[in-house]
């Protein structure tokens, strides 16, 4: 019976040959050629096997489209190994990547053998679109389930906020995984309660740097929590990775105390970019503009070959130091110095520093001569500027550019342009757009307030 199920056909020496050519592509990440040389293996007079189908489905799964694992699922019933058990895993699989959970349950239904992984499948497809209820149904009608059914269900309660339903599935776990207790952490963590995430922390038996990388990112406002996890990571020698490095910088500098991310920082043996970036932008955070652009002199002298990411972190410090001249000359030397090409984030920068500092017509110059169209935040950075420095001139030409994208108005847009002329003395044409705001029935989004009390986090509305 399992021989008839299995429906095994072992592939011709040449074939095998190009199965390993295609696994390869596609264990390198380039979905694409694997296809190219699917396709290229067939105009040859090769057909592919129940051993080519699942890792093409594979590759399929990663694409952005499920256009080309639907051709592939049709070539599978003509070559005749859609009843192939690997086969009908992989195309479960693939449907679930692509969020196709009506198409994965055709497969599943029609499956002969139904596994452990087939189930486990099935129910990562709910549990990934936020079907819990249905997802719960799969769960119990499991006859075998094992620590991965278990991590689903954790991680999809998680993602839907239902923090209690979690900790219920993991209570009753007969035994748990490192991917348990960190699914359970980051439930916590996410539903913003910090006490339970710390004392469920310090009754982990086993911690690694992803569970530890887990707490430090769920405390960046709370030091509190934030200084005990970094006690542990040196009292469990954690501290001389350089993950760890980054991530207590970013959280010392998100707490307010930058001085402490600083000597985590020089107390580091081994830096890598990733540790520059983090202080760098911590400084540039804390408005240190020159305090960042000494950093970066002394990366530069470590060797340390700066990224994109690097110089959004300068241009920010700039812009929040005022340092006009500094950002400038950075901003010109990625392409020419280091061969990295200006992002839509660092020309938003630039837009930012230039508005800052009052050069608000070369900050609209630098706007049109981008390779990009502008989005609402380099225009709303702009704008926000106009209406401090009280500019009508370059407003109203920024309002000519945000009304000509052809998008309709959020109520950002809509306040700021009556917010400009109410600036300038206008208020008839500042009414105008009030008006207009009221007059399509768009409210305007409340502000609120983040307040922390007894490790919980309580927010404020004001509309």
């Amino acid at each position: 019976m399992a021989g008839l199920a299995y429906n095994c056909v072992l592939p011709s020496p040449e074939m095998r040959q190009w199965n390993e050519i295609i696994k390869k592509h596609v264990l390198n990440g380039d979905a694409v050629q694997a296809m190219v040389t699917y396709v290229n293996v067939q105009e040859i007079g090769f057909h592919a096997d129940n051993f080519t189908f699942p890792i093409l489905l594979k590759a399929a799964g990663s694409w952005s489209s499920p256009c080309i694992g639907l051709a592939l699922h049709g070539q599978t019933i003509k070559a005749g190994f859609s009843s192939h058990v690997f086969v009908q895993t992989a195309l479960l699989n693939m449907y679930r990547s692509h969020s196709c959970v009506a198409d994965a349950c055709k497969v599943f239904e029609k499956m002969p053998v139904k596994d452990v992984v087939a189930w486990n499948s099935i129910l990562d497809a709910y549990a990934s679109t936020d079907q819990m209820d249905d997802a719960l149904k799969v769960f119990n009608s499991m006859p075998l389930k094992d620590l991965s059914s278990f991590n689903i269900m954790i991680s999809g309660y998680s993602s839907i906020g239902k923090t209690l339903s979690a900790r219920s599935i993991f209570d009753n776990m007969a035994e748990k995984d490192i991917v348990s207790w960190n699914s359970m952490i980051s439930a916590y963590i996410q539903g913003e309660d910090m006490e339970r995430a710390c004392d469920l922390f310090r009754e982990m038996p086993a911690k690694n740097i992803i569970t530890w990388n887990t707490m430090v990112k769920g405390f960046l406002q709370n030091q509190l929590y934030g200084t005990e996890v970094h006690i542990y990571a040196i009292d469990n020698g954690l501290a001389s990775s350089p993950h760890v490095t980054t991530a207590l910088i970013d959280m010392y500098a998100k707490c307010g105390s930058i001085q402490q991310g600083l000597q985590v920082f020089y107390k580091s043996q081994v830096k890598d970019i990733y540790c520059w970036n983090a202080l760098i932008s911590g400084l540039a955070l804390h408005g240190h503009g020159y305090a960042a652009l000494n950093i970066f002199n002394k990366m530069r002298k470590n060797h340390t070959r700066p990224d994109d990411i690097t110089f959004i972190g300068l241009l920010s410090a700039c812009s929040h130091s005022g340092l006009v001249q500094e950002g400038s000359q950075l901003f010109y030397s990625m392409q020419k110095e280091f061969g990295i090409s200006p992002k839509i984030e660092h020309y938003g920068c630039m837009v930012d520093l230039l508005s800052r500092a009052r050069h608000l017509d070369c900050a609209l110059q630098l706007i049109k001569t981008m390779p990009f169209k502008p989005g609402e935040a380099i225009l709303g950075a702009l704008l926000s500027a106009c209406i401090v420095h009280q500019d009508l001139e370059v407003g109203e030409r920024v309002v000519k550019l945000v009304s000509s994208r052809g998008n309709y108005l959020s109520d950002g847009e809509l306040m700021m342009f009556s917010n400009l002329y109410a600036s300038c003395g206008q208020w008839e044409e500042a009414n105008k757009w009030r008006e207009m705001m009221n007059d399509t029935g768009i409210v305007k989004t409340a502000g609120f307030s983040v307040v922390e009390v007894n490790g919980k986090f309580h927010k404020f509305l004001a509309g």
